[in-house]
């Protein structure tokens, strides 16, 4: 019993001492790469174009990801920034953070969750299929097709969401095998109380907000503690809140900043601003992002 358990703690050393070696090799690297210093006043020419993404999800069927792509005219290899719509929303969404982060370097794609909205232009899944883990694989799916477009450094990925968007981009950072791969986080109101709302609602499909949620997401989401599975995620996390937001209560916000940890994440509260931002809301927040993006920027290998 005594060699078992002096064993067991070698072995427990050593893969203690294997995974500090991973961190400290990570770590050097990162220091060995110098931030991008992009004059203030540059902004790049931005062309805008169609933008699909083909896979075959878990469950075998056919997926066509349909989105829209924002990149500098420019020739070279750029950081890139995938945005995730919320509750039946589309594609086009963020027209001034496309435009805005664009214009300033980044490649900009976001598509349509499918099965997530009325009038969505993805193909594969209805109303009745689509579930927070269908929207994590179609999120996943866009972040490899993304890495491996011509004009992007693949080491620079970032993810933005929205709302049920910023839930799913949260989760999905979070998977141990991407969580890595992912720069940085930004976040607009998470909705991280998603779980809360269904957790005692009939597993039925229910109208909502003019769509509907089938009884797939609900019966998914009911026992998800995500304060338990996003704090995987390694990297910096920006979140912009309004403190007028009637959706997303502060204590959800609160406890996303303790399961990150208070030091890696940047938290903007902007004052009078509800669950969706517009005028003067809407310029700090998307240049509060900007700049947390801008931050966490490197030159291109």
């Amino acid at each position: 019993m005594r060699l078992k358990k002096t064993v067991c703690a070698l072995l427990a050393l050593a893969l203690a001492a294997g995974l500090l070696a991973g961190c400290a090799k990570k770590e050097d690297t990162m220091k060995e790469r110098k931030p991008r210093e992009l004059p203030a006043d540059v902004s790049y020419t931005v062309e805008r174009s169609e933008h699909t993404v083909s896979y075959t999800d878990t469950q075998g069927r056919a997926v066509t990801l349909y989105g829209t792509m924002a990149a500098p005219r420019e020739e070279g290899k750029f950081p890139a920034v995938i945005l995730c719509h919320g509750f039946n929303g589309h594609n086009t969404d963020f027209p001034t953070e496309f435009k805005t982060w664009a214009a300033r370097g980044y490649v900009c794609y976001a598509f349509d969750f499918c099965g997530a909205q009325a009038n969505g232009r993805s193909t594969g899944r209805t109303a009745a299929d689509y579930s927070p883990a269908t929207m994590k694989e179609d999120l996943r799916a866009a972040i490899a097709d993304v890495k491996t477009l011509p004009n992007v450094d693949p080491t620079q990925i970032f993810l933005f969401g929205g709302s049920q968007g910023g839930f799913i981009a949260a989760l999905t950072a979070a998977d141990e095998d991407i969580r890595d791969e992912i720069a940085a986080l930004a976040l607009y109101f998470p909705a991280f109380n998603i779980p809360d709302d269904w957790r005692h609602a009939p597993i039925q499909n229910t109208p909502l907000m003019g769509y509907s949620i089938g009884k797939e997401f609900i019966s998914s989401i009911r026992d998800l503690d995500p304060f338990t599975v996003i704090g995987g995620y390694p990297g910096d996390v920006c979140i912009v809140w309004g403190d007028k937001d009637a959706l997303v209560a502060r204590k959800y916000i609160d406890s996303a900043v303790t399961a990150y940890g208070p030091d890696r994440v940047d938290l903007t509260v902007i004052p009078n601003a509800g669950h969706g931002f517009a005028g003067p809301a809407l310029t700090t927040a998307v240049n509060t992002v900007l700049a947390f993006l801008e931050a966490h920027t490197y030159e291109t290998t």
